[in-house]
């Protein structure tokens, strides 16, 4: 348990070591500091592609959810999700920090972890996030001065669309905010506020590739329709289907193996609803410095 408390932070910083290190050994034949160059000129469209102002990206990877019907290792079940974005650095923000958006469609799903309490849950959501994101090497211009892996990390705010269904005893899927089963009216749309980190691998001027992981938080508890802790009472539905999906506990047997739920609970109003996002993709750079300047033994020198 101690270690698994503490394998996330070990990964980032190995992560973070072994860019130091190949990133030190691509430069021993190049001498002296980085490479300063004249300061970047401010945004203009006719620019963009010669000054690499702009970049592109498209991911694919796994989302997993992480809430009341999961707990710990347990929570960790993946579904697909596929996104893109773009990334803008102008001269106000440095060479290290861009501007970042993304938008990206997943999947969320989670059977329950107390199996007396027999409720689940799946979702197809959008999310739309504004981000920073913070280089550990800055831009260079010049490609034999760029890293060969350069870690990042990034936060930022956005929203996210759900939509929670769960399944019937006879096996059929049913939608669950319409069915109002704690009696609570909710949206399906939330706020989220996002951090992560991630490596970039350089391939050529226009292209490279980038491997990351975040995890959402999220202002709602309802992702996957369970909130409040006590169950409705079922005389309180005029929908019979909407009573059976509030308190699926009696559709199981009950063998006093899973003492850690009581009959009565349902959820836990005090913690929000999250997910994890993890990717990899490929990213393209807007650009026209892709030809070596000189020819010959100069080849060394191109940009």
């Amino acid at each position: 348990m101690r270690f698994r408390k503490f394998s996330i932070p070990l990964l980032v910083l190995f992560c973070v070591f072994l860019s130091f290190v190949t990133n030190g050994q691509s430069r021993r034949i190049y001498k002296g500091q980085y490479h300063k160059g004249k300061s970047q000129p401010s945004i203009s469209l006719k620019k963009i592609s010669k000054n690499e102002l702009l970049s592109i990206f498209g991911t694919v990877g796994y989302a997993t959810y992480y809430g009341d019907l999961c707990d710990g290792i347990d929570c960790f079940k993946f579904r697909p999700q596929i996104g893109a974005g773009a990334l803008l650095r102008t001269n106000y923000l440095g060479k290290r920090l861009n501007i970042r958006g993304d938008v990206r469609f997943f999947k969320l799903y989670s059977d329950d972890y107390y199996k007396y309490r027999n409720l689940n849950f799946r979702s197809t959501n959008w999310e739309f996030i504004l981000s920073g994101q913070f280089d550990f090497y800055p831009y260079e211009k010049m490609m034999r001065r760029r890293p060969r892996i350069n870690p990042y990390i990034y936060a930022g705010i956005g929203l996210m669309t759900f939509d929670p269904w769960g399944q019937f005893p006879d096996g059929k899927w049913h939608q669950l905010r319409q069915l109002e089963t704690e009696h609570t009216k909710y949206g399906n749309v939330a706020f989220l506020y996002t951090a992560g980190f991630g490596l970039k691998f350089r391939y050529s001027y226009k292209w490279s590739f980038m491997v990351e992981g975040g995890y959402r938080y999220t202002t709602t508890d309802h992702i996957d329709d369970v909130s409040i802790q006590d169950y409705p009472d079922a005389s309180s539905f005029n929908n019979s289907i909407a009573g059976q999906m509030s308190n699926k506990s009696t559709n199981f047997p009950y063998n006093g193996s899973d003492a850690q739920t009581p009959q009565d609970y349902r959820g836990n109003p005090k913690n929000k609803d999250g997910y994890f996002i993890f990717s990899a993709g490929v990213v393209y750079h807007f650009t026209k410095n892709h030809k070596p300047k000189f020819k010959g033994n100069d080849q060394l020198l191109r940009k």
